[in-house]
């Protein structure tokens, strides 16, 4: 309940003092989501590409999401944005087969943002990792709109590693990878590698990962949220 308290807090702040008012009102929003079952929480599941591990330094490049609702991916939600940046893809291409050619046809930031934001109005974020794509985002948005914007998200590896830690299982070095989980699962393998299909990857992997929690009934997601 703390957490949620100074979510709420800080999402009132970063709304007054930002200077971007399509952001300041999905912030000043998101300080009043309900989060409850997952049957009954709308998601969206995100994915990012960038040009490498440093959010200080490195560029988006993709920005990929999908919608969760009533406990289901919504497949016709799905989006897939392209972010021009002046940066080189560099070493990075041989991980997202994303070529500088390619990136040049994308939209702006700030395009890709304002439709990412927009369209996690009034849900709560889904990652695999998410600590690596919100410092992204949240850089992002200090370029943008010179502000932090406070996220609420769901963390599927950090999930799978509370599972693990109860059941007192060991973790190996690549156990938590996204892939990975989705063998341990036995969800379909995905082939490509893209933002879209990391983020629609990602939302099934809670779906299962939910199920293995609370295999009677709905999932209620309130102790698995982190706050950024």
């Amino acid at each position: 309940m703390l957490g949620r308290w100074r979510f709420r807090r800080r999402c009132h702040t970063s709304a007054a003092q930002c200077g971007h008012k399509g952001l300041a009102g999905y912030i000043s929003e998101s300080a009043a989501l309900e989060v409850d079952t997952l049957a009954n929480t709308p998601l969206i599941s995100v994915d990012l590409e960038m040009t490498g591990m440093d959010a200080r330094q490195n560029r988006i490049i993709a920005i990929g999401w999908t919608h969760v609702d009533g406990g289901r991916v919504c497949f016709g939600s799905n989006r897939h944005l392209l972010i021009k940046t002046e940066q080189s893809v560099g070493h990075s291409a041989a991980i997202h087969e994303l070529m500088d050619n390619d990136v040049a046809r994308g939209v702006s930031l700030e395009a890709g943002l304002e439709a990412l934001f927009e369209a996690a109005r009034g849900r709560v974020w889904l990652f695999h990792h998410a600590g690596l794509d919100v410092a992204f985002l949240q850089q992002a948005c200090a370029t943008w709109a010179d502000c932090t914007v406070p996220f609420m998200v769901l963390d599927t590896m950090q999930m799978e590693l509370l599972i693990r830690k109860r059941r007192d299982l060991p973790v190996h070095h690549g156990d938590l990878r996204l892939g990975k989980l989705r063998e341990k699962y036995k969800l379909p393998e995905c082939t490509a590698h893209n933002a879209l299909i990391d983020a629609s990857a990602t939302a099934e992997l809670l779906l299962a990962i939910a199920g293995r929690m609370d295999p009677a009934g709905s999932l209620r997601l309130q102790s698995h949220l982190n706050y950024f």
